[in-house]
């Protein structure tokens, strides 16, 4: 679901009623072109390696999403790195941080966009599934918008073999439909969509996976 087709979803459980003109005018579509190419610049210009872990390559690709931003991005939306999402209403601790987000002036509006390194590894696998994709299910994150995006830092093995695991790891999610490979952004071809029942805020809820290659 794009961001653009917001305004006529008015079926759509939990769905806000009112969003920035922004928002509806420039479309989720503009956000994702705009990750790709600050992915496209990154790989360009900077050597991204699995010894700089997670944190390390989000700062990087941050750096160039801001890059991107400042030329591109709609001007009444704010990228955010490492938004806090406050305390937990029960237990101990805060609520997960989502790595980037485009969000307008109500802070729990936003797309949000959460990175994780991939390799061939059970471990790699699970937290993108556990770390990400269920925190969007769950309504930790982007629980007031309708759709979000995965991106997959690809750093070690088998580019294809990677995502043709990471499909078969969200095939097996309750309530979700199968990841299927969407339309190519800019001449970005790794792109993948899948869609999510909540029982937690907007639903239902569309993902947006880009699998980036510093192989």
């Amino acid at each position: 679901m794009r961001l653009l087709d917001i305004s006529t979803q008015e079926s759509i459980l939990g769905s806000p009623t009112n969003l920035s003109e922004e928002l509806r005018l420039e479309g989720v579509s503009h956000l994702l072109a705009i990750l790709c190419d600050a992915y496209r610049n990154l790989h360009t210009h900077s050597k991204i390696t699995l010894s700089m872990g997670e944190t390390g390559i989000n700062e990087e690709f941050y750096r160039c999403v801001q890059m991107m931003w400042f030329d591109k991005g709609p001007k009444t939306l704010t990228p955010i790195h490492e938004k806090s999402h406050g305390k937990r209403m029960e237990g101990r601790g805060k609520t997960p941080t989502i790595d980037i987000c485009f969000r307008d002036w109500d802070p729990d509006l936003y797309f949000g966009v959460e990175c994780k390194i991939l390799e061939d590894k059970k471990e790699r696998y699970d937290y993108y599934i556990k770390g990400g994709i269920c925190r969007y299910i769950s309504g930790d994150y982007s629980k007031k918008f309708p759709t979000g995006a995965m991106i997959g830092y690809v750093v070690n093995g088998d580019f294809s073999k990677i995502i043709t695991e990471v499909k078969h790891r969200i095939d097996t999610v309750p309530h979700s439909s199968n990841m299927k490979i969407s339309s190519p952004i800019n001449g970005f071809k790794e792109h993948y969509e899948s869609v999510h029942k909540r029982k937690t805020g907007v639903s239902p809820f569309n993902i947006h996976h880009l699998f980036f290659c510093f192989t």
